[in-house]
């Protein structure tokens, strides 16, 4: 394990802690369009017996990007993909409806493995190509979480709760579904349309809002519109009166929230003193995050250890 892994674990057993007390954040990435490639797929591409190689692991366990990238091939141009390992059981192309409006494919919005009735499309590695019939999607954003992690931030697998970016472009995101399991790692993805609208930068903390008195949402579904181009990712429950074969969307009041955790991180060489400490807690801070050459004065860390707040450092 490196540096960079140990900090990561360190960072979510903090953040489990914290939550734990009812302040949850959660690291937050964007992914870029990718493609995930079936076995038989992989070795029409690049040929008999060949096996994905490793560019780079990813947060999310046994995950890798690959060395291997595609090209797909669309009516508008044609877009190359990274390949992200390892091998799955169906073929799958992750786009943003950036990219879709580009390369004129339909956009359609679904959980990842819920293919069924997606545009499909042609891949290609030099001479070599391959053509699904579908599995090109928009990805739902949502929030990986082990079952210690969800059990601490009191959700389960399947839950819908709201992602509250904090900054410049402050926004809250709807719709974000807890994907609970033991392959899975405290981590919330949105993709790189989300992130550039909010200003959200990789391993940035953002809060989860509970909806509905501190409840998450039951599980969501997936329902397409009679009269759209667009699917559309729907959590509510309630039915249309005027067409009760669709599940609506009907749109909450963002929950009260106030900033608990107060950010020095873009702050190079910053001191904190035990004065700055007893000075945020005054202000209600629960979390004080900063860059990893900040210095920290022993009395601040005995501080912050009496008055519960956790220091966090950017990675």
């Amino acid at each position: 394990m490196n540096q960079n892994e140990l900090a990561g674990v360190v960072l979510r057993i903090v953040l489990t802690e914290v939550a734990r007390r009812g302040e949850r954040f959660v690291p937050v990435t964007s992914s870029n369009r990718h493609v995930h490639l079936s076995q038989p797929d992989v070795e029409r591409l690049f040929g008999v017996g060949y096996q994905l190689t490793r560019l780079r692991d990813l947060l999310q366990p046994g995950q890798f990007a690959c060395n291997e990238t595609v090209t797909m091939v669309c009516p508008k141009g044609e877009v190359s993909l990274r390949v992200v390992g390892p091998a799955r059981k169906e073929t799958q192309i992750e786009l943003s409806y950036t990219d879709c409006a580009k390369l004129g494919v339909k956009p359609v919005l679904r959980m990842s493995g819920d293919t069924a009735g997606t545009p499909g499309c042609t891949l290609t590695n030099g001479e070599r190509r391959v053509t699904i019939e579908h599995g090109v999607i928009v990805a739902a954003r949502h929030l990986h979480m082990s079952p210690a992690e969800a059990a601490a931030y009191g959700l389960k697998d399947g839950d819908v709760v709201a992602l509250a970016v904090e900054g410049e472009r402050a926004a809250t995101l709807d719709n974000l579904v807890v994907r609970s399991g033991e392959a899975h790692s405290l981590e919330a993805h949105i993709d790189k349309d989300e992130a550039n609208a909010c200003g959200v930068t990789d391993g940035q903390l953002c809060r989860i809002v509970l909806r509905g008195g501190g409840q998450a949402e039951k599980p969501a579904t997936i329902v397409a519109p009679a009269q759209s181009a667009f699917q559309t990712y729907v959590p509510s429950p309630a039915k249309s009166a005027q067409n009760a074969e669709l599940k609506t969307y009907v749109p909450q009041k963002a929950a009260e929230m106030k900033t608990t955790m107060l950010d020095l991180s873009g702050e190079p060489h910053c001191f904190i003193s035990e004065d700055d400490v007893l000075t945020a807690d005054r202000q209600k801070y629960k979390l004080i995050r900063h860059a990893a050459d900040a210095i920290i004065t022993p009395l601040a860390r005995d501080a912050a250890a009496a008055k519960g707040i956790a220091l966090i450092e950017l990675i």
